[in-house]
């Protein structure tokens, strides 16, 4: 026997060691064990006597019943161990209901060690939340001492205690609904150690809110939401699979809502199965109950966009080889996608989101109306008849409201036309046509000497847009956002083109021969003259904005977008810009939309190599303020300054091949 062990507990070694089947009579019964109870329940073999133990109290005397109930409490009450919290939570809940009221024991020991700080670890405290957390689940009166716990989760307790706090608030508010868990994840968000954790389980609130969303309007909101707090968790850690794949399959659904083409919906669909595989690979099927139906949750999510995708690529064509395959197994069972795929009891957010595309698609592509109008002929009592019923009617009365078919591109995005455009102007109507004439060309000789660089900035652009409120539900904010980036790039391409000898205005973008550098008033005025020229209503430094003066306003209607102008002669990094002028930038967003531009003339950047590809020149970032649940988004865009001409390029590199040369 071990130095200083029990007598007890070194036949409780040998009892277990044996293997066989055991009841508490082995080592004596319950009156032996209860006064060594204490002594026992910070061993390590504690979780062994549990399963014995609840069998003998089932099984008991009315005399003993009490007894074992103590043996239970004792156990409980002096354990300390972070893994023998874990197993003994998980026996004892295998055994549930226990016998009179041990649940209550159990339940109200669990909670006390969750609020008990020295001398347990925040991984045991973490571990007996759990407990209490798992004993909650259908007893509302516990529920609500537990929310009683979350509310008064203190910032400076234990790090590793808050972390899984936060993870077990985001379940709870999962399966309560309770609205003030929000605002204790929200306050945890706060710290820096606990934000990964708080912002996914807001995220995931986000999500759940969405999903019960029957507007489309509404559930984009609650969706774009949601994935602003999953990228604000996989942004401020380690690479986190689980955020990662609700980041990407958030951004299909809401690509796919906004008309994305297949292409780019299958890349994102490649991504978010290749997290589902990181995530499946990482949990080893370990864990609490409520972990596994996470996993679960993930898994539907992944096979969502996989779903999505391909029904994608199915939309593009005008009709199907396989019908009854696309119709049951993508277009319907999509269409269907909360019940069918993501496995809940009704419609909601996701429906909101797909149907539209779908109706629109079939609507407008006649072999496809055609071959899902026989398939219900055909299938009348299949188990998507309601649906297919459904889909039929709405797209009846789709060509009945648009009077008659449309481009299928068009439908998806319901992107409006250049000539519905100036139909709606106060233009009169003789001089529209000849105005369609001009407008349409002009656009043309746009287009047509785009660049592929340009068209991805904007593409790149545009998509991260999408994903905010003030973007996608609002038109004046999209048609300000739209028009500033446009013309961002193609007043950088022009910079980034012209020589000191071709525009003398452009000859602060180039190194001096005295070494002075410009001000960033030489950049301001060079794009307001440049975005005047195709954005009526801008303004150049107008004041009372924030209660101080801006570079560049564009207005539409009631909204207005600001260009904030600065010189950076430090740190052009777009992680600096974004610490040192992040603030600012958005300090114009109080009133109006939550979009704005950072134009940044770079004077740090010596440009030794020659000038930076366009395409570098651009980054959407997201500020996210407290207590605001929808983040403000800027486009930082830099102007690169100090550079070289082609021929003193050349010199340079010549000048330094010569002292390389130069022997010491």
């Amino acid at each position: 026997m071990v130095t200083g062990m029990l007598p007890i507990e070194a036949e409780l070694i040998e009892v277990v060691k044996s293997g066989r089947d055991w009841q508490l009579e082995d080592l004596g019964g319950i009156t032996k064990l209860a006064p060594a109870a204490r002594s026992l329940g910070s061993t390590p073999m504690m979780p062994e006597l549990l399963h014995p133990l609840v069998l003998g109290w089932s099984d008991a005397k009315a005399a003993d019943r009490d007894a074992h109930k103590g043996v239970l409490h004792d156990l409980l009450e002096v354990a300390t161990t972070d893994f023998i919290l874990l197993e003994a939570v998980d026996i004892l809940e295998h055994h549930r209901p226990l016998p009179d009221d041990g649940d209550e024991c159990c339940f109200m020991l669990f909670l006390a060690k969750a609020a008990t700080g020295d001398p347990l670890s925040g991984l045991s405290r973490g571990a007996a939340l759990d407990g209490a957390f798992r004993w909650a689940g259908d007893n509302r009166r516990w529920q609500l001492r537990l929310l009683d716990f979350f509310l008064g989760l203190a910032s400076g307790d234990d790090t590793e205690f808050l972390r899984r706090a936060a993870k077990i608030v985001g379940v709870a508010f999962s399966h309560w609904r309770d609205k003030e868990l929000v605002e204790v994840l929200r306050k945890l968000a706060q710290l820096e150690a606990v934000r990964p954790e708080a912002a996914f389980e807001l995220g995931m609130a986000a999500l759940a809110e969405a999903m019960d969303r029957a507007d489309s309007n509404v559930a984009a909101t609650a969706f774009r939401e949601a994935r602003d707090w999953f990228g604000e968790s996989n942004g401020v850690s380690e690479h986190r699979p689980e955020a990662s794949l609700y980041l990407d399959g958030l951004d299909l659904l809401l690509g796919f809502h906004s008309g994305a083409t297949s292409a780019s919906l299958g890349t994102v669909s490649a991504r978010v199965q290749q997290h589902a595989f990181e995530l499946h690979a990482l949990s080893g099927g370990s864990g609490p109950p409520w972990l596994g139906a996470r996993q679960t949750e993930a898994a539907c999510w992944s096979a969502l966009a996989s779903a999505v995708a391909g029904l994608a690529g199915s939309l593009d064509e005008p009709s199907w080889w396989k019908p009854a395959a696309v119709i049951e197994e993508g277009l319907l069972s999509v269409y269907s996608a909360g019940r069918s795929i993501l496995r809940r009891d009704q419609h909601g957010g996701v429906e909101a989101m797909v149907r539209p595309r779908i109706r629109a698609s079939v609507a407008t592509q006649a072999g496809q109306a055609h071959q899902v109008r026989t398939w219900l002929q055909q299938n009348a009592t299949h188990e998507w008849a309601t649906e297919a019923r459904d889909l039929i009617a709405q797209i009846d009365a789709f060509i009945g409201q648009s009077g008659g078919p449309k481009n299928p591109p068009e439908a998806a995005s319901e992107r409006t036309s250049l000539a519905a455009i100036i139909a709606r102007s106060n233009i009169p109507e003789e001089q529209r046509n000849v105005l369609f004439g001009v407008v349409a060309n002009a656009m043309s000789l746009q287009l047509a000497n785009l660049t592929a660089a340009e068209a991805d900035v904007i593409e790149r652009c545009c998509n991260e847009a999408r994903g905010h409120t003030d973007y996608s539900a609002n038109t004046n904010g999209a048609r300000l956002f739209d028009t500033v980036l446009l013309w961002l790039v193609r007043f950088i391409f022009s910079r980034l083109e012209l020589t000191k000898g071709d525009d003398p205005t452009g000859a602060y973008l180039f190194e001096r021969d005295d070494g002075s550098l410009p001000h960033e008033d030489e950049l301001q005025q060079d794009f307001f003259r440049w975005v005047a020229t195709y954005a009526a209503g801008s303004d150049l430094e107008p004041t009372n904005i924030a209660s101080g003066r801006a570079d560049i306003r564009l207005r539409s209607g009631p909204e207005r977008l600001v260009v904030e102008v600065k010189r950076e002669g430090t740190d052009c990094s777009f992680d600096a810009l974004f610490k040192s002028y992040a603030a600012q930038t958005t300090d114009y967003q109080n009133v109006s939309i939550r979009l704005g531009v950072l134009l940044v003339l770079d004077l740090a950047t010596p440009n030794r190599e020659g000038t930076p590809h366009l395409t570098s020149l651009f980054e959407m970032r997201h500020v996210r303020r407290y207590g605001e649940s929808q983040s403000r988004l800027i486009l930082i865009v830099k102007v690169p300054g100090r550079r070289k001409r082609p021929s003193d390029l050349t010199k340079l590199a010549k000048a330094n091949r010569s002292g390389m040369a130069r022997p010491p």
